[in-house]
């Protein structure tokens, strides 16, 4: 059994290669060495020579073609010009455009007819499918002046970049519709993501790959501290705001603009070249004014 799977092997590897010898063609059957033929013209396809076995070959197979051996020269080395030219066509009718009948209107009625059916089209949608939507009308509702902010940080080109999925929610806590006590829960519970100054909550989230997964975070948790500071089972009455985070930004800010006040104020005098400072160019209307004072 394993002989005469190894005597298979070897024959199909021969027959594989067979195309490579065409002194081994004469005797085939005519179909198969015109498909020897075709697998050799197109595997080898630039480094393809003529070969006399191969034309000896081919030229067997004239009875099964019903084509003569002397054609069958002509179209192997004259290729598919000759083939064309025994057609009594020419090469270049496959690559020329049909030959005008004067059985189509011109380009400039084809285009008002193009439009008249666009526009006929557009015309049964409006008759028949839009009164189907009248099922999906909802009640249209402004944009309340008064929204929550959310803002999305993208970087073009850089779709991985890190900061992408960075999602900031900003909502100003007088527009929460809270009482005067719930609002001082919820300044309380916000903690350090409260600005007493602009009366503005701020949170922020990027736990999550993509940011609408984030956005989904911050609006629960938005509903999650309002639902607690509605609870009023304890008000946090007696607790104050803590407010010494933004203390220390403003303070911040402030030794930041004093540094630079005093390294202004410290430049050395004698560093100092008023000559060299660029001279002040005179307009048309300085020399008019010139003018008129000196003629006064």
């Amino acid at each position: 059994m394993f002989r005469s799977a190894r005597q298979l092997s070897t024959s199909v590897v021969r027959l594989s290669e067979l195309f490579q010898h065409p002194e081994k063609w004469q005797g085939l059957p005519p179909q198969q060495i015109l498909e020897l033929f075709q697998k050799r013209r197109s595997l080898l396809g630039a480094k393809f020579k003529p070969n006399d076995a191969e034309l000896a070959a081919l030229k067997t197979t004239s009875q099964h073609t019903g084509v003569d051996t002397r054609t069958i020269e002509r179209l192997y080395y004259g290729g598919e010009p000759e083939a064309y030219h025994l057609a009594n066509e020419r090469f270049e009718d496959d690559y020329l455009p049909p030959k005008f009948q004067y059985d189509e209107y011109p380009e400039q009625a084809q285009e008002i007819i193009r439009d008249h059916r666009e526009q006929r089209e557009y015309n049964r949608i409006a008759a028949y499918e839009m009164p189907h939507l009248v099922k999906y009308r909802q009640e249209y509702k402004p944009p309340t002046n008064k929204p929550v902010t959310y803002k999305y940080t993208t970087h073009l080109g850089e779709e991985d970049f890190a900061a992408n999925k960075k999602v900031s929610l900003t909502v100003k806590v007088s527009d929460l519709g809270l009482s005067p006590k719930e609002a001082h829960k919820f300044k309380v519970i916000a903690g350090v993501r409260y600005d007493a100054t602009k009366d503005t909550f701020k949170l922020a989230s990027e736990r999550f790959p993509e940011p609408l997964q984030n956005t989904r975070y911050l609006a629960d948790t938005l509903n999650s501290l309002i639902k607690e500071s509605k609870d009023l089972t304890d008000d946090f009455s007696d607790i104050p705001i803590d407010q010494r985070h933004v203390e220390a930004r403003l303070a911040k800010r402030k030794n930041q603009i004093k540094q630079r006040q005093t390294l202004h104020n410290d430049f050395p005098e004698d560093w100092k070249r008023p000559e060299d400072a660029p001279k002040k160019e005179k307009s048309v209307i300085d020399y008019v004014q010139e003018l008129a004072e000196k003629n006064q």
